[in-house]
């Protein structure tokens, strides 16, 4: 039977910090339960707080694109769209996608994402995806056999929309110790397995304000695979 729980007591990230530590050192106080072979899922956007990923938007100065593109999009603040277009490394909007007040962002990894996976944050920032987010899933689950004896899969997850679907979805932008996809040879088929994951952890994770950034994902059989990236899962 697959189970999925999320670990209460996270403190509010504020500042750089050990995320992994901080996420083992909750575990223990809140005697959450995680056993080898478990899948656990953690919030892009701690994960981008606690590595400092964050944009000073008063420092942020828009280009033309970025004000032409705002006219079309007015809810969106001109110097967040200037982000936006940093992130997917290509200052001609070439990697962009609108449609009807929809802006997304192809990324250098390959991944499309809503807004780039830029999130607005507080106090006139902006926050934006960790610089590796494979490589922060790797660091989770090191720092998690270290200090919890458990050897455990890791996937970063993001809120993404879709431009034909209201509401938002959890997706998988950063992996380790897993295959992203599940392939099934006899049949010709791929499933897109670190999506399904991010995507069921996201109902007891939740979005903006639920503070459950963290879920483990148990009785789940997977291959370990400690070579694959989020890159192996894109076109």
């Amino acid at each position: 039977m697959i189970t999925i729980n999320g670990l209460n007591g996270v403190p509010k990230i504020t500042t750089v910090c050990d995320l992994p530590k901080v996420l083992a050192k909750t575990i223990k106080k809140e005697k959450f339960n995680v056993s080898n072979g478990d899948i656990i899922c953690v919030a892009s956007k701690i994960c981008s707080l606690a590595e400092g990923n964050i944009v000073e938007l008063k420092q942020i100065v828009p280009s033309a694109l970025a004000q032409k593109i705002q006219k079309q999009i007015p809810r969106k603040d001109s110097r967040l769209i200037q982000v936006i277009i940093d992130q997917t490394g290509d200052p001609t909007g070439k990697r962009l996608e609108m449609d009807d007040g929809y802006i997304g962002a192809w990324l250098p990894n390959g991944l499309c994402l809503t807004s780039g996976g830029v999130d607005k944050g507080e106090n006139n920032t902006a926050i934006t995806l960790p610089k590796n987010c494979d490589a922060s899933a790797q660091k989770i689950s090191q720092t998690f056999l270290q200090e919890l004896g458990v050897k455990v899969g890791v996937i970063i997850t993001d809120s993404d929309g879709r431009k034909d679907k209201k509401g938002a979805n959890q997706i998988a932008v950063g992996l380790y110790g897993l295959k992203g996809l599940r392939i099934n040879e006899t049949a010709g088929t791929a499933e897109t397995l670190c999506d399904m994951l991010a995507s069921a952890a996201g109902l007891v994770m939740g979005q903006r304000g639920v503070n459950i950034p963290l879920a483990c994902i148990h009785g789940l059989k997977y291959e370990e695979d400690f070579q694959s990236s989020i890159e192996d899962t894109v076109n």
